[in-house]
């Protein structure tokens, strides 16, 4: 009996040993990985499956260590080990859907995130996950009731509220109002909480040198860059002491870029970053991004600088306290209509919100029409998938029903779910497949390769293309666009007035079919068009870079001397 006793304690105690060598070696797997040392934490994991090869958490963290050193397929294989030795494990599902996500495979993705969702239904970061990739497929209406279950589970959840926002401004079914009372919760919710109403020791002299600050994680490499840099290089330095906070990686030959201050605040958290724009004694601080990946809105929360206004980065309002005011013009936003759906007084440019850098490169824009050599026009959507909807690709199917013997070339519109949505759409609406033309996400050159093939580009809507209608524009393809009543819905209309182009606007769907399928019928037309509108553009309001910042700097003054003049801290904000 006694000999028995002592023998099960032994076994008992080397089950122990078992379980804490294998918990150590994960834990040191984990944090070799987290160090920055993956070939030792591989090696740390690979010991501890050696205890049980089936085991879940090993697996899933010898998935992780693999991703890290970039061996994806190996990574792959034991998160679907690790799922198949235990079906009811989230993780393992949650791990395969990021790892799909990472490699473009969004299908992928999305089946795995609602695996995991099958098993946990209350898993808010699944949701955001979700809802994150189905924007990417296309589908803003998933997207956005992807992201309200996710705040249903974690109503404070900041960056799940804020790209909720940003899905609203692509969904074809959110109304305005909707749109608006979502930023305006957002606001109260999380950036209003954060504001301290303090003094500021700025001199209050209204005609002295300002002090500029802009804030962005689009100063390059980035669509809004060519916008951004119109400006920069222009401002008067007797007028405008200008310091540029970059939260994103700043090229090396970008120190002291235009004579400007530059300041790399990645490392540094909101309260830090306000901080630092308080120490700098901004006097205007301007955000550039809104509501889209790398912004520091919760910076602009913590008010400071006296005066803080947003622009050119996000179509909609910041729906925050903290920002006193919303840069557009009278296109975007006509005088008295929409003041409402902001939380920011509107100040309005001359001309067009954007001004375009030209680019730098010789890129061809003149040639022969490609309906010449073709036979039949091109229709071209230049946007990005996440831009198109089931009642935007219908009217499409229209205007090809219209005009027979077009073809239509949709560009950046990857193979799998988005490419069958998108297609199947035009084969429920009568179109043949053969006069449909997908591209994949192409490289830069690749992209401005393809205008060639394209005789008229066509808007997307609600949510109008920015720096690609430039792009577009520049490169001698005319943009037909639709008109809407929000702001994301305007800005072609904005554009192509400030181009000349006014009648290339439609208000209605009828009207957007008359002006696409009249271009389509007139290649004379056409072929004027496509060899006059680089210089054309180049003539314009939109590429007047001197003229935009004149313009901008008396926007900065103006508000600067209304501030100097009154006692309050800043506009009395509801």
């Amino acid at each position: 009996m006694l000999k028995r006793l002592m023998r099960q304690l032994l076994r008992a105690r080397g089950a122990d040993v078992v379980v804490r060598g294998r918990a150590e070696l994960i834990e040191r797997g984990r944090a070799e990985r987290e160090r920055g040392e993956p070939a030792a934490s591989l090696a740390s994991l690979e010991a501890a499956l050696q205890h049980d090869a089936r085991d879940v958490a090993v697996l899933a963290e010898l998935g992780l260590t693999y991703r890290a050193l970039g061996r994806r397929d190996e990574a792959r294989a034991a998160f679907e080990r690790a799922a198949a030795s235990d079906p009811g494990s989230v993780l393992p599902f949650m791990y395969l859907g990021n790892l799909a996500h990472e490699a473009a495979r969004l299908d992928d993705a999305v089946a795995a995130y609602r695996a995991a969702l099958a098993i946990d239904t209350h898993n808010a970061a699944l949701y955001y996950n979700l809802a994150l990739t189905l924007m990417l497929r296309g589908e803003a209406a998933g997207a956005v009731a992807a992201f309200r279950d996710c705040l249903a589970e974690a109503p404070d959840y900041a960056e799940a509220r804020s790209s909720l926002l940003f899905a609203l401004n692509l969904s074809d079914s959110a109304s305005p109002e909707d749109s608006a009372a979502e930023h305006f919760e957002w606001g109260r919710r999380i950036a209003d909480p954060l504001s301290r109403e303090h003094g500021f020791s700025n001199p209050r002299e209204t005609e002295r040198r300002l002090r500029i600050g802009y804030v962005s994680a689009d100063f390059f490499e980035h669509a809004a860059t060519d916008f951004i840099h119109s400006f920069l290089p222009h401002h008067e330095p007797r007028l405008c002491a200008i310091t540029c906070y970059c939260n994103a990686p700043m090229p090396e030959a970008s120190r002291g870029l235009y004579g400007h201050t530059w300041r790399d605040i990645r490392a540094l958290d909101d309260a830090q970053t306000a901080s630092l724009v308080k120490q700098d004694a901004i006097d205007v601080l301007v955000d550039l991004s809104g509501h889209t990946r790398g912004n520091r809105l919760l910076a602009f929360a913590r008010r400071p600088a006296p005066l803080q206004l947003t622009f050119l980065g996000y179509p909609n309002t910041t729906g925050m306290r903290a920002m006193d005011y919303r840069l557009t013009d009278a296109y975007a936003d006509p005088p008295g209509v929409t003041e409402g759906r902001y939380r920011e007084r509107l100040l309005r440019m001359p001309h067009s919100l954007w001004c375009y850098r030209m680019p730098a490169d010789d890129v061809a824009a003149e040639g022969p029409l490609p309906a010449l050599e073709k036979g039949h026009v091109t229709f071209g959507s230049m946007n990005n998938v996440v831009k198109l909807n089931a009642e935007l690709i219908g009217l499409w199917a229209g205007l090809l029903l219209q005009v027979p013997d077009a073809r239509l070339l949709l560009a950046t519109i990857p193979p799998g779910n988005a490419r069958e949505r998108v297609l199947r759409i035009f084969l429920e609406k009568g179109v043949d497949a053969r006069r449909l033309e997908f591209s994949d996400r192409l490289s830069k050159s690749e992209f401005r390769a393809l205008h060639q093939q394209v005789d008229i580009a066509l808007d997307s809507y609600p949510c109008n293309g920015g720096a690609t209608t430039c792009e577009t524009l520049w490169l001698g393809v005319p943009v037909v666009s639709l008109a809407g009543d929000v702001f994301q819905s305007r800005a072609g209309l904005s554009l192509l007035a400030a181009v000349g182009l006014p009648q290339l606007v439609a208000r209605n769907s009828a009207e957007y079919l008359a002006i696409a399928g009249d271009l389509a019928r007139d290649l004379g037309r056409l072929q004027r068009l496509r060899a006059d509108l680089r210089e054309t553009m180049r003539r314009s309001p939109l590429c007047d870079a001197e003229a935009y910042t004149r313009a901008l700097e008396h926007i900065y003054r103006g508000i600067w001397r209304e501030w100097c003049e009154s006692p309050a801290a800043g506009p009395q904000k509801p």
